[in-house]
This record gives C-alpha cells, sequence and structure tokens, in this order.
C-alpha cells in the first residue's frame, strides 16, 4: 500500500497502518528509520486532515441542511464551503 492509499482507509485501517509503521521504525537501522519517519509523519499528518474533515462534515450532517438547486453554485457552495474545493 503506497502511502497516499491512507485517503481510502477507514479509521481503524489507517490506525493500525500507522502503528504497523512504528512497529518498522522500531527494528529498522539509521537509514531506513529515517525514511519511514518521514512517511509516518506524513501519514500523520493526512490522518490528522481527515478527521478534521471528518468532523466538519459530521457537523453540517447533523444540521440537516436543505439545499435547492435552483438557487445556484455559489449560494449552494457558500452553504459547503468549509468542506469544497475552492470555486475558480
Amino acid at each position: 500500500m503506497s502511502e497516499n492509499d491512507l485517503y481510502g482507509l477507514d479509521i481503524d485501517e489507517r490506525a493500525a497502518q500507522l502503528a504497523g509503521l512504528e512497529n518498522q521504525i522500531a527494528n529498522a537501522g539509521t537509514g531506513e528509520r529515517v525514511k519511514l519517519n518521514k512517511q509516518l509523519k506524513k501519514l500523520q499528518d493526512q490522518a490528522d486532515e481527515l478527521h478534521d474533515y471528518e468532523e466538519k462534515i459530521h457537523h453540517l450532517a447533523d444540521q440537516f441542511i436543505s439545499i435547492d438547486f435552483d438557487d445556484g453554485v455559489k449560494h449552494n457552495y457558500e452553504i459547503f464551503k468549509d468542506v469544497l474545493a475552492k470555486i475558480r
């Protein structure tokens, strides 16, 4: 599994992957440990980003927001701007 695959995993799978990587680091030589630590940092940053995103999505879902497609993209974008990419 590549380091970018973390985005497709559920929370338990992400935690298991991070724990496995930490075990690899503990048993690695110096050069390999540096490489694995960089990978671990990247995966931890991705996990933090996903956690923050999941919280935002959950908050919006709890509000049961109704949208009207006739209002247009810009209006509806404002409602969900915290979880959507910027409009260009």
